[in-house]
């Protein structure tokens, strides 16, 4: 306990508190909602109502009943007026001020004379919740007692609009914030959700405004609902004040090693098979028997479908296997892809593709139908931008420019200011053959018709 001095002005205001509170005492008791065999309340009740009428509120002063006791002596502050001196204790509403007397249990006592505060005036019936298991609840209307295993709904929803906590009631649950993933809070017949965005800790938040004889609070999260929620974390929500979206961040780190840790195969938190996590991320049949065996009791937790994750876990180790079983390049092939695993592996797609055009086609006569064949093969493996691209950096003479701009013509693609007008001339003759063979796709023959015009 701290001791402090009070002024005249707090002093006199705490006798006038003290003075409406004996006025009327019955405002220290909550209502009570059951009818329950020796209800502490109602004989509160009947005790403080006999002391009103009498007049005389000394006769517990030294009860072993510490509620009734503090009755008896906060009137005792009465006889001469003074509170000079407070003492302040520490609950877990806050720091409480009050005026001692006698040898009272000083929360108790601080409960009483606190009777006007919504929130300390709990205290009045520490031993009592402790004792006869009593339940009390207050907000700014509300000041109940139950000994059952329920809570009034409509008690909670006052006190959120007290806190200026928005919420949503569907379905007999409360529910707040709006999004993300959630904690379930599920305690005598009341289910609150609270949402990932909702950074508060809303069961600190109700402790405020309720006091029990237990933490009745049963507590699950919706995140990979098939693995365990870690109990020691969901209870830092209830013992170290910590706020739901840290709970839940916690709860997520938490499964999703321990997803891994047991070789769980997981994507946008739904569990699969090995064989149906490989089908998901669309890996090619003649590589799914080399993953499967690979990846036997590796656990995987993707946040949507993909294959770089698990590429990547592989590729250290695996890269000349998983290309070979795909594309049955040699290692000297593989070594020249560069890239990230998705990037080696469509670069491997590309060079299998332009090692097999080039075989289609007809070997070159000379430099100039080289690039053409070249320019040819970009297009049908990479598509008109890249090949764009290539025929512009790989030009070197007036020929090949001239193929060039035949190509761009056949691609709709202008950019004539690169070419002088005898490239120009040329390349509108080569117009014609190159359409065909991006067209038909006779390449050969349009090739071989072209021998007499490109040197």
């Amino acid at each position: 306990m701290i001791i402090k001095t009070n002024s005249k002005e707090t002093e006199q205001k705490f006798i006038e508190n003290l003075k409406n509170l004996f006025e009327s005492p019955e405002q220290l008791l909550p209502e009570c909602m059951d009818s329950c065999f020796m209800c502490p309340i109602k004989s509160y009740a009947k005790k403080i109502d006999k002391m009103k009428s009498s007049g005389d509120y000394s006769k517990y002063s030294n009860s072993a009943d510490q509620f009734l006791s503090a009755v008896s002596e906060s009137y005792k502050i009465l006889d001469n007026e003074k509170a000079p001196v407070f003492g302040m204790i520490k609950t877990n509403y806050g720091s409480v001020n009050y005026c001692k007397r006698g040898k009272t249990d000083e929360m108790i006592l601080s409960g009483v004379q606190n009777y006007d505060n919504e929130t300390y005036k709990m205290l009045a019936f520490t031993n009592v919740v402790k004792s006869k298991k009593l339940k009390i609840y207050s907000s700014k209307n509300y000041f109940k007692a139950t000994c059952k295993e329920n809570i009034d709904i409509n008690f909670v929803k006052d006190l959120l609009n007290e806190e200026n906590i928005t919420y949503k009631y569907e379905g007999n649950v409360i529910t707040l914030g709006s999004a993300g993933n959630s904690i379930l809070i599920e305690f005598y017949g009341i289910t609150v959700k609270v949402m990932e965005d909702l950074n508060e800790n809303i069961i600190y938040i109700m402790l405020r405004h309720m006091m029990f004889p237990d933490m009745p609070f049963n507590l699950s999260t919706d995140f990979m609902e098939f693995i365990p929620d870690n109990k020691s974390i969901l209870n830092d929500y209830i013992i170290r004040k910590t706020s739901s979206r840290n709970i839940i961040a916690r709860i997520k780190k938490d499964k999703i090693n321990y997803a891994i840790k047991n070789g769980y195969y997981i994507i946008n938190s739904v569990n699969y098979s090995i064989d149906d996590f490989l089908e998901e991320l669309h890996f090619d049949n003649i590589l799914r028997p080399f993953l499967k065996e690979k990846l036997a009791g590796t656990g995987f937790v993707l946040d949507s479908p993909g294959q770089r994750k698990v590429l990547e876990y592989l590729f250290p180790k695996y890269k000349n296997e998983i290309i070979k079983l795909m594309y049955n390049l040699d290692d000297a092939e593989i070594k020249s892809l560069k890239g990230n695993p998705l990037e080696v592996i469509e670069n491997a797609r590309v060079l299998v593709n332009k090692n097999s055009m080039k075989a289609k086609i007809m070997e070159p006569w000379s430099e100039n139908s080289k690039y053409l064949i070249e320019l040819l093969t970009f297009h049908l493996n990479s598509g008109r931008d890249e090949a764009i691209n290539f025929g512009r950096k790989s030009m070197k003479n007036d020929i090949q420019k001239s193929i060039y701009y035949a190509y761009l013509q056949v691609e709709n693609h202008s950019d004539n200011w690169l070419f002088n007008e005898n490239q120009i001339k040329l390349g509108a003759l080569l117009v014609p053959y190159i359409d065909k063979m991006l067209k038909t796709g006779d390449i050969n023959k349009e090739l071989e018709n072209l021998r007499g015009i490109i040197q």
